[in-house]
């Protein structure tokens, strides 16, 4: 054996296959990006963190939150969560503040005044699994206006536990 040889660094065999994984998800999310720009949808995303509350009763919640405007005139809004307590229903409402002034103020309200229900208000809650994760999506026929702007994840006795903001996102919904 030469020492030249030895001393070539072997590359693995499957480094054009991970380059090719890569290249064609890349295409697949400009595509999907292009197909949301294109209907005119509107998106704000945010992660979730806990609040001084949730802490005070031993929550350490992550996820993340999702709301989509879409050019059909309604607002699709979806969470994950992590870190609560299983098998627990879970309300979820969107509300029309940022997380950091007064816990994310009231309930946002399609018509402001109007009745506290989940044609008015956007409620994706959720109930957990045996392992605390929870998934909860709804689907308001309005167009959500932009102080809707975070979702908080209240306790069963109504404490506010987890928030997160919706932030403006050039990303696709997921």
């Amino acid at each position: 054996m030469s020492t030249s040889s030895f001393l070539t660094p072997v590359r693995p065999p499957y480094r054009r296959q991970l380059l090719l994984v890569f290249l064609l998800a890349l295409a697949l999310a400009l595509i999907v990006s292009t197909a949301v720009a294109a209907s005119g949808a509107q998106v704000t995303i945010g992660d979730f963190h806990t609040f001084a509350a949730g802490l005070d009763r031993g929550y350490d919640v992550s996820g993340r939150a999702q709301m989509v405007r879409t050019a059909a005139g309604s607002t699709l809004t979806g969470v994950q969560a992590w870190g609560l307590a299983p098998g627990t229903a879970y309300p979820v409402h969107v509300h029309n503040a940022p997380c950091a002034v007064n816990n994310a103020g009231g309930h946002y309200q399609h018509v402001v005044g109007g009745p506290a229900n989940n044609v008015n208000e956007i409620w994706p809650a959720f109930t957990t699994d045996a392992s605390g994760h929870g998934n909860g999506h709804a689907a308001n026929d309005f167009t959500a206006r932009p102080e809707a702007q975070s979702l908080v994840i209240h306790d069963t006795d109504g404490a506010r536990i987890a928030c997160a903001d919706l932030r403006w996102s050039s990303l696709s919904p997921v």
